[in-house]
């Protein structure tokens, strides 16, 4: 199946790299912190048969422009408005991956669900600074400031740790170099500025305005099941909680994850 491959120009010399693959009603992948359009190679066959499938590298991210400005979620949320405005993606399903959902959460506080069919957020917490334990969160802020210290101070190990993490089971030392690769496309100070202004993040009011306007799946590496049930039954019910492996399932148990979306886009006729 043919891959189209081309740039977007979002604002004044701001191009993002895109790839589209297939027909239909779009569902479109957004990687996370650091990542590339690559990341997603194990679930764009799958869906390219049925689904126009979009990928692409956000601001300052792989082969997209590399700016100081807007190196932030609430730019990377107009970004990804625009990437939908210029594709003419109606009815979007999107797949957004750890703060790859910020973009959309910031999307949707700046312009609403409106146009999108569905959202599938992969493994992140709307809440990211632990203030309870009990909480659906991604770490206390010892955790959170030591980590922005190492890329500081460390980028290329700290880096590689941070992938080698990702992995429920041992990552494969091909694969763990390869994804790390893929990360440090991202420019030292990029990296620290995302990091920064991600930690800092708390979306639960508009995971709690949204809730019920269109369908909703969380899928949540299983560590952190328990607490995402809870927080959805709290702040967002209409949504569903699956869990699966650790933070990169989608790579590491692909036939799962995939069967896991699948599912989802059939309850809901998508």
């Amino acid at each position: 199946m043919t891959t189209k491959r081309h740039y977007l120009p979002v604002a004044d010399g701001i191009d993002l790299y895109v790839e589209e693959t297939g027909s239909g009603r779009p569902l479109v992948f957004i990687p996370g912190w650091t990542m590339t359009s690559e990341v997603f190679a194990r679930q764009v066959p799958q869906f390219a048969d049925r689904y126009r499938v979009v990928t692409y590298d956000p601001r300052c991210q792989g082969r997209s422009t590399k700016t100081v400005t807007g190196v932030n979620y609430a730019q990377h949320g107009r970004d990804l408005a625009r990437v939908i405005e210029l594709l003419d993606l109606k009815d979007a399903v999107l797949a957004p991956w750890s703060y790859g959902c910020l973009k959309v959460w910031e999307m949707f506080r700046q312009r609403g669900t409106q146009g999108i069919a569905g959202v599938v957020w992969i493994d992140l917490a709307p809440q990211q600074i632990m203030i309870d334990e009990a909480d659906w969160h991604e770490g206390d802020i010892a955790y959170l400031t030591a980590f922005q210290r190492a890329l500081s101070d460390r980028y290329r190990e700290a880096t590689r740790e941070f992938c080698a993490a990702m992995w429920q089971g041992a990552a494969p030392d091909d694969e763990l170099g390869w994804v790390a690769d893929q990360s440090m496309q991202t420019p030292q100070y990029a990296a620290c500025l995302l990091a920064a202004d991600g930690m800092s993040r708390d979306e639960t009011d508009i995971a709690r305005a949204t809730d019920g306007a269109l369908p909703m799946l969380h899928i949540v590496h299983e560590e952190k099941a328990d607490a995402a049930r809870a927080f959805v039954a709290r702040n967002c019910p209409a949504g569903r909680v699956e869990a699966l492996g650790f933070q990169f399932m989608f790579w590491e148990y692909a036939q799962r994850f995939n069967a896991l979306i699948e599912s989802f886009l059939k309850e809901n006729d998508l």
